[in-house]
């Protein structure tokens, strides 16, 4: 699950109201746990999926955007200086939005994680090898 829409407002504030909505039928299950297996962990799957989709398409028709104004000003007949300053905007919002991609891939290491002192163990160096 991309656990980063649970930042997002809207997005609680959706999950709010399902959540309302599902816990209606905690009568219909004998206890909680079963609910919560049955219904809750279905649903809510579900909907991170849907979201996620939902971005997924939004961010690659941003993209596709980007790339035919890059096209369309590659086609257009101007000279080479006002063609490169025409294509700087939309290039960085490219290559804003593929840096994007990349870093939800990578690990969020913040100062105080990353300790001043820490030294590696004559045990860590024999597993190693």
């Amino acid at each position: 699950m991309k656990t980063a829409l649970l930042r997002e407002e809207s997005f609680q504030e959706q999950l709010r109201q399902r959540l309302a909505e599902w816990s209606k039928q905690t009568k219909n299950y004998p206890t909680m746990v079963m609910w919560s297996e049955r219904v809750a962990k279905v649903h809510i799957k579900e909907l991170f999926i849907r979201e996620g989709t939902v971005k997924r398409r939004e961010e690659t028709q941003k993209e596709n955007f980007y790339y035919a104004c890059l096209y369309d000003i590659l086609q257009r007949p101007i000279q080479h200086a006002e063609r490169r300053a025409a294509i700087n905007r939309p290039k960085a919002k490219t290559v804003k939005l593929h840096n994007g991609r990349l870093a939800r891939g990578q690990i969020e290491l913040r100062t105080q994680d990353i300790f001043q002192e820490e030294s590696k163990s004559l045990l860590h160096l024999i597993k190693r090898r």
